[in-house]
């Protein structure tokens, strides 16, 4: 009888607390879900504003990539302007040039040029 009594006695405790809501499943289960839905719609947000900030750059860079290349053309022609050969008569004008009056060529012995 002593142990009948310890178990009905220990229901009786119990029960109330699982109606009170203590223990209750359906109580728990609502905010398991409501913490997980919480946390990937956090998740979620850092995600897309990830996405956003890696799309700008992109873009941004594309635009300085079609810059750079539009630099380059005109920098490409200004070099082939710089060199053309119309250009090296008054580069010889402003430059201090003596015209060479006699040619002399230095000749190399053969025999030197081979000497080790």
């Amino acid at each position: 009888m002593n142990q009948a009594s310890i178990s009905i006695s220990s229901i009786s405790v119990i029960r109330p607390l699982i109606i009170k809501g203590v223990f209750n499943l359906k109580k728990t289960f609502y905010i398991l879900i409501f913490s997980v839905l919480l946390s990937l719609i956090i998740i979620s947000i850092f995600q897309l504003n990830a996405y956003t900030r890696e799309f700008y750059l992109i873009q941004n860079y594309e635009n300085k990539l079609v810059q750079l290349n539009q630099e380059n053309k005109i920098l490409e022609i200004n070099f082939s302007q710089a060199n053309s050969l119309k250009n090296v008569g008054s580069y010889v004008q402003n430059q201090i040039f003596e015209k060479a009056e006699e040619v002399e060529y230095i000749r190399v012995l053969e025999s030197t040029a081979l000497a080790k």
